[in-house]
């Protein structure tokens, strides 16, 4: 899909819509386009592709439950007016599904962003709402970026000044894009900006790493979680390749992954004698 060199963007995040990332690069894309955003009301981090479709909050506590009529399909998705557009209690993929589909005119490209900390390797695709919401404009056919900085070991307050280096990239790539052809060849672009404190070291088109380590214990009668590729980013020891998300961004590298929509078919005569046998 060819971009409109005047293009009507489609900003939304999952950290919500008083976050500094959001404001930072509302900011940066005002200058190369037409920005109108549809946030979450508050943070709706790490929901993935969930979302509140048919849902409501329950009278009995907040939790949310199916409130769907048997003869319909369709569901209100409540929103408040903002100063820099509309917050909406909901996910980062309702913002895109309703800035996608529901406003006139339709959006070039979708922006999910800027998310303060990194969204690196195959795993965040499902897990992240910001990369969730630039895959599912994806999916509806509207090219996305999503845009994340890293924050890992970042002391400092994170204003919207910190985010600057990330606007300007990103509003770099919405720029350029059209007249290339880019988004005629990929589906959405997830970057990844080294933390504001770092010298920049340029870019780097890259993969998004497969390492994946998550540990679990079961102690003193608890559940823990323990992050093993946060650690090894944090002790900067890690063993992803370095044509990687991970590994460009420790090199304070911008790592741009050129995406398609995750949908791959494994139709092997291995795979079709196995399933044949079972079934």
């Amino acid at each position: 899909m060819e971009l409109d060199s005047d293009p009507h963007i489609l900003l939304t995040n999952d950290d919500g819509i008083d976050a500094p990332g959001i404001r930072a690069l509302h900011d940066a894309l005002s200058a190369v386009g037409e920005v109108t955003v549809i946030a979450p009301d508050r943070n709706r981090s790490a929901v993935g592709r969930s979302l509140s479709y048919g849902r409501t909050n329950s009278s009995s506590g907040g939790d949310l439950e199916l409130d769907l009529e048997a003869d319909s399909f369709t569901a209100p998705v409540p929103h408040t007016d903002h100063e820099l557009g509309y917050a909406v209690d909901g996910t980062p993929c309702d913002c895109a599904i309703v800035g996608a589909k529901g406003l006139e005119p339709n959006p070039d490209i979708v922006v999910s962003g800027c998310n303060e900390g990194a969204n690196l390797g195959a795993y965040v695709f499902s897990r992240s709402g910001t990369v969730s919401a630039a895959m599912e404009a994806a999916f509806l056919g509207t090219p996305s970026i999503a845009v994340s900085l890293d924050t890992l070991g970042y002391d400092d307050d994170l204003e919207p000044a910190a985010f600057e280096r990330a606007g300007e990239i990103t509003a770099d790539l919405v720029a350029g894009a059209p007249g290339t052809g880019l988004f005629d060849r990929v589906d959405y672009l997830n970057v990844n900006v080294p933390r504001p404190d770092r010298e920049p070291n340029g870019h780097a088109l890259t993969r998004p790493t497969e390492v994946y380590e998550m540990d679990a214990a079961f102690e003193n009668g608890r559940f823990q979680l323990t992050n093993r590729l946060w650690q090894q980013m944090a002790n900067r020891d890690i063993p992803d390749g370095e044509d990687t998300d991970r590994h460009a961004v420790l090199e304070n590298e911008v790592s741009v992954s050129p995406l398609r929509v995750p949908y791959e078919v494994v139709d092997t005569n291995p795979v079709r004698n196995v399933l044949a046998d079972i079934l």
